[in-house]
């Protein structure tokens, strides 16, 4: 059996990031609905415990999507999980993070009272789902047409 190119190894490693960050962004999903740490009432070091938690994963999270998850990686594979295709998906969902961040944020202002780290983390939670989910998706249909 012949060794396993580079190539090969790139595109299933390709293959696995996208799975990894769409599990990662539905993971995110279902803890948020769960703990909602920002709007649950209770004793304050549950809460502050939560918060902490939920920073911790939104920055895991957006150097994920940020730096595209293959910092880990040699530098030769990096270059080419990380190909202008993947770059591109890359930016494009970093741009509907950010619209979608806009959007929300001026339609919680004007609409509704909350609380400014409410505003924040619905805001962060919703823009981040956004961008991870637009990156798996744009990610999932190049590997399909591949």
């Amino acid at each position: 059996m012949e060794p396993e190119s580079t190539v090969d190894i790139a595109d299933r490693m390709s293959r696995k990031r996208l799975t990894i960050m769409l599990i990662a962004a539905l993971a995110f999903l279902a803890v948020q609905l769960v703990a909602q740490p920002v709007f649950v009432a209770g004793p304050e070091s549950v809460n502050q415990t939560a918060s902490v938690l939920w920073v911790v994963n939104v920055v895991a999270l957006l150097l994920t999507i940020g730096t595209g998850g293959g910092l880990l990686n040699r530098r030769q594979l990096r270059a080419l999980v990380e190909d202008d295709v993947a770059r591109a998906h890359r930016q494009l969902s970093i741009v509907v993070g950010y619209w979608v961040a806009m959007v929300i944020a001026v339609t919680l202002y004007v609409l509704w009272e909350f609380t400014g780290k409410e505003v924040a983390y619905l805001t962060v939670t919703i823009s981040v789902l956004a961008s991870l989910f637009s990156f798996s998706y744009l990610e999932f249909r190049a590997h399909r047409d591949a």
